[in-house]
């Protein structure tokens, strides 16, 4: 049976919602129909970000407007398509990832109300956490449909989202995890010392050079030891770097941030084998870390390259998760969040 499900995703980023449309029967295709960003307003991502500083809710009206600002953005979809919606899937914003604390924190508003009458899927890294699972990555199952669409064999799909995560396929062989930061330490970087939002395009980074005291200071990180399946928190690599040399400049810092992120992939996986690495997330739109993956890795794609919008996989892939919830498919595997069983991620709201 095939559904028409809408997806809704919101990363750590802060920068917005993300809402998607898909038709799929949530094991074997995926079809992308419509996708429509709705940013947030700097008031909304201003007390966002002072959640995620503090680590707890000062402000009770938040949830509201956050609810308010996701209202508008489904809305938008459904009224601008002509298709009986059969569920939607949301993400929510994460505020807290703590794999240590077995804790994953999404905010939503349940009551929140749509012009549909589908059911509203949600709170889908809650079950993996109680089942021994680390609450994260929990989008291996999208990949993998992707992968046998394109009959893509032996693939990395790498995520590069506030942090990066990659979903290791082999077969019929299912591996993930989080494998270091991302794109928000970079931003988070910029914003308190440039007053930039990102490096645009890898321009700042593009003449950078790496700090070898400060690549290797990061790199002894005992995370890095670690082996998949593990997860990630997107604040914790930021004590990194407070209090850096003054001599220290920005495009050094983020070109050895950028630096990081594909050598720590490649020391995860088994040297013997060419796997087809497929960038998604904001860090593909990197040049400077494009280029650093293709001197590491000798065939590099972007997911754009598969006729798919590499701006809303997440949302895409919520909308996927909806689908299996209803269809009770397991979502999430031993190997990819260290669970201790394979079972189907959400609840209704």
């Amino acid at each position: 049976m095939d559904y028409i499900a809408l997806g809704c995703m919101t990363g750590t980023s802060l920068d917005g919602i993300d809402c998607s449309l898909v038709k799929t029967d949530g094991a074997t295709y995926l079809n992308d129909i419509a996708n429509e960003f709705t940013p947030y307003s700097k008031n909304l991502r201003d007390r966002l970000s002072n959640v995620l500083v503090h680590n707890y809710l000062t402000d009770p009206s938040l949830l509201k407007s956050l609810s308010d600002e996701y209202k508008v953005a489904i809305n938008n979809l459904i009224n601008k398509y002509d298709e009986k919606i059969d569920v939607i899937g949301i993400h929510g914003q994460t505020v807290l990832h703590d794999p240590s604390l077995k804790l994953s924190l999404q905010l939503y508003d349940k009551s929140s109300l749509y012009n549909t009458h589908a059911p509203i899927i949600c709170n889908f890294r809650k079950n993996d956490i109680l089942n021994g699972g680390s609450g994260a990555p929990i989008l291996p199952v999208y990949h993998q449909i992707i992968s046998q669409q394109n009959n893509i064999s032996q693939s990395i799909f790498v995520n590069i989202g506030g942090v990066s995560n990659i979903t290791l396929i082999d077969e019929d062989d299912l591996m993930a995890g989080d494998t270091s930061f991302g794109n928000a330490i970079i931003d988070d970087y910029l914003l308190k010392n440039c007053n930039l939002d990102l490096d645009l395009n890898g321009e700042m980074s593009r003449n950078g050079k790496k700090i070898d005291s400060l690549y290797n200071h990061i790199k002894n990180d005992l995370f890095f030891n670690e082996k998949l399946p593990k997860s990630l928190d997107r604040n914790y690599f930021h004590h990194y770097l407070n209090n850096l040399p003054k001599t220290f400049e920005a495009r050094d810092i983020i070109f050895t941030l950028l630096s990081i992120i594909p050598e720590s992939i490649k020391e995860l996986i088994p040297s013997r084998k060419n796997y087809h690495i497929v960038l998604s997330g904001g860090g593909r739109k990197n040049k400077t870390l494009v280029s650093l993956f293709k001197k590491i890795f000798s065939n590099v794609s972007l997911i754009d390259d598969f006729q798919l919008d590499g701006d809303f996989i997440e949302s895409q892939g919520m909308g996927l998760l909806a689908t299996r919830y209803l269809k009770k498919m397991p979502s999430t595997y031993v190997n990819t969040t260290g669970l201790k069983k394979s079972i189907y991620l959400g609840e209704k709201c």
